[in-house]
């Protein structure tokens, strides 16, 4: 009884003594970090390629012209100039809400044939700052193919392709960057593909008209035709030395080969 008494003692003396101790009446927390998260509130808002304005939170954002007779090449805020190209043609594409601030993707164009891809342009509007435009020299696309989406507070464009890569364009913060990715072959498209086979190669076998001799075909294209094969020529799915081939045979022949085969060496088509 006596020693069953003293570890009883002894035991509720060393428990005193632990609870005696700074921080040992509670249980042990982590460490405090410095690591902030941000939480963002994005709202984003398509516009018609008719639309030519649109109320922002910092005021009605226009598109005009800037002589009675000129193209749409004037943006305002509020009847405010905020950025102005003479000449060529503005449009609006979209309407985004981040947080405190407001962002605005439009496009510029010089109009017509000549003039297939749009340069992509952001206004940034914040609260006491005055408006910002950031865009990047290689920030360009076919308008209709415009994609954007949303990770985090990054704002990201897809521009489709540029020499075999996915083109995007980043903006996060006000800085604008250009990202490249390698990605696998794939088709490029029935469209695309029609297109080529129908007016690129059908233009190929006219050649024969202006050069009898069929060297050079592409060299007697008229300047949509070269901008086209160009466009195209961009995505991964391409293959130009067939195209070279085609055109030449079609020069030679007057004939075309059958859109099938062309779709399988040109537009890497698979077999359904």
């Amino acid at each position: 009884m006596t020693i069953k008494y003293l570890a009883h003692v002894g035991l509720i003396s060393c428990c005193s003594l632990l609870l005696a101790l700074p921080g040992c009446d509670k249980p042990s927390e982590p460490p405090a970090t410095n690591n902030r998260v941000t939480v963002l509130e994005t709202y984003t808002q398509a516009l018609a390629t008719e639309d030519d304005s649109v109320d922002t939170r910092f005021g009605k954002l226009s598109i005009s012209s800037s002589k009675p007779d000129a193209s749409p090449d004037t943006l305002k805020l509020d009847d405010k100039q905020v950025f102005q190209q003479e000449g060529i043609y503005l449009s609006l594409h979209q309407y985004i809400k981040q947080n405190a601030r407001d962002v605005v993707l439009f496009g510029s164009n010089c109009g017509g044939s000549a003039c297939p891809q749009n340069q992509f342009y952001f206004l940034v509007l914040e609260p006491d700052k005055a408006p910002e435009v950031i865009t990047h020299r290689d920030c360009i696309a076919d308008p209709d193919d415009l994609k954007l989406s949303v990770e985090g507070e990054r704002l990201i464009i897809d521009l489709g392709f540029q020499a075999g890569k996915h083109k995007s364009a980043v903006l996060q913060g006000n800085k604008l960057g250009i990202e490249l990715e390698t990605v696998p072959k794939s088709f490029v498209g029935e469209e695309n593909c029609r297109w080529l086979y129908d007016e690129a190669l059908g233009a190929c076998k006219d050649s024969q008209e202006a050069d009898t001799s069929c060297r050079d075909p592409q060299s007697s294209f008229q300047g949509y035709l070269t901008r086209g094969v160009a466009a195209v020529g961009e995505h991964p799915g391409f293959v130009g030395e067939a195209f070279e081939r085609r055109c030449k045979i079609a020069c030679e022949s007057a004939k075309i080969v059958d859109y099938p085969t062309f779709a399988k060496e040109v537009c890497s088509k698979s077999e359904p």
